[in-house]
């Protein structure tokens, strides 16, 4: 089932929002959609330094592979990311440890590398031949880099993104994740609003061929946006967490939403993404969650034509910051079929 017909298929769940997000007086009522848990297993690779962990984003690139990125530049190593074969069975369950197999050094304008602290790297994703990934903190921008780690370009942001004393990205709560729609569209979250904007309204960013387009991801009262996925050109997966390491996935959409491209500043009476929960990890018993900061698709398992129904697994990746084991979470994502 192609991944457009897949996210059509879910108009109808994000319709119905939670959180503080609006629904279109239209919106049919919600078919059941949920992710379920499956299993967990610790990352410890029998690698050399640079010490690995800190990881903060993942994706899938083919043939059961995953790059990893990590969040940290030069306190225990250069800027860098990893790919690693992570075995998973017919029910979609991670079947054994992940085998590391690749990875590179992410460098900045002239293949210079990039300077401790000049980067905390928020996310990867595949594009095309190349990676796009994402950085917050103090050093945030967009940056497309080869195959094996060559700079390309960076992708310009907004002048409201532009960091000012009260305008512009706002630090932990700036650049979070980033993903690629299926025609190569780069999207970028923020964490929370910009310092000028109301406190949850998270921007989405997309860069298109015919300029860019923002809409307000409106988060939990409790929770601040950490990673992004793409379903397809208007659909997305977001992961929220907070206090109390619980976290949430909601499914979103921009289809309905004020397109806010060009607004220095928002009032908080646009209309946001509606967004549908789809997964919390508090009432899983036994589950250490952890710090959840990226999330990969993973193969759809397999079809029973008379079923409803299809599943497809869904990575999950914490960052320990070097203070315990780096945790893959595997999820089964049940929709409708078409």
């Amino acid at each position: 089932m192609r991944i457009r017909y897949w996210g059509a298929a879910l108009l109808a769940a994000v319709a119905v929002a939670s959180s503080g997000a609006i629904a279109p007086a239209s919106a049919a009522p919600a078919p059941s959609v949920i992710a379920r848990y499956l299993n967990s297993v610790d990352v410890t690779p029998l690698i050399p330094a640079p010490l690995f962990g800190a990881i903060s984003g993942i994706d899938s690139v083919g043939g059961g592979n995953y790059s990893l990125i990590s969040t940290d530049v030069g306190r225990m190593g250069p800027a860098r990311y990893y790919t690693a074969r992570v075995p998973v069975d017919q029910g979609g369950q991670i079947s054994g440890a992940p085998f590391f197999n690749g990875g590179g050094t992410v460098l900045g304008p002239g293949n210079i590398p990039v300077l401790p602290g000049g980067a905390q790297f928020e996310g990867i994703r595949k594009l095309g031949a190349d990676y796009v990934v994402v950085s917050g903190g103090a050093n945030q921008f967009v940056r497309v880099i080869g195959a094996l780690g060559t700079f390309q370009r960076d992708l310009p942001l907004p002048r409201a993104y532009q960091a000012g004393r009260t305008t512009g990205l706002n630090g932990q709560r700036g650049l979070t994740g980033v993903a690629v729609g299926p025609r190569g569209q780069v999207s970028v979250l923020t964490a929370g609003g910009l310092k000028q904007d109301p406190g949850r309204s998270a921007r989405l960013l997309t860069f298109g061929k015919r300029g860019t387009t923002e809409f307000v991801y409106r988060t939990d009262a409790d929770k601040v946006a950490a990673n992004v996925i793409a379903v397809n050109s208007t659909d997305y997966l977001v992961v929220e967490r907070g206090k109390g390491r619980i976290t949430r996935i909601y499914w979103t959409s921009t289809r309905g939403a004020t397109n806010v491209a060009g607004k220095a500043k928002l009032s908080g009476a646009e209309t946001p993404m509606i967004k549908k929960s789809v997964f919390s990890s508090a009432p899983v018993p036994r589950l250490a969650i952890g710090n959840v900061s990226g999330m990969a698709w993973g193969p759809w398992l397999p079809d029973t034509p008379w079923a409803k129904t299809r599943s497809r697994s869904l990575m999950l990746v914490t960052n320990d910051g070097f203070n315990g084991p780096t945790r893959l979470h595997a999820l089964e994502f049940v929709t409708p079929k078409r």
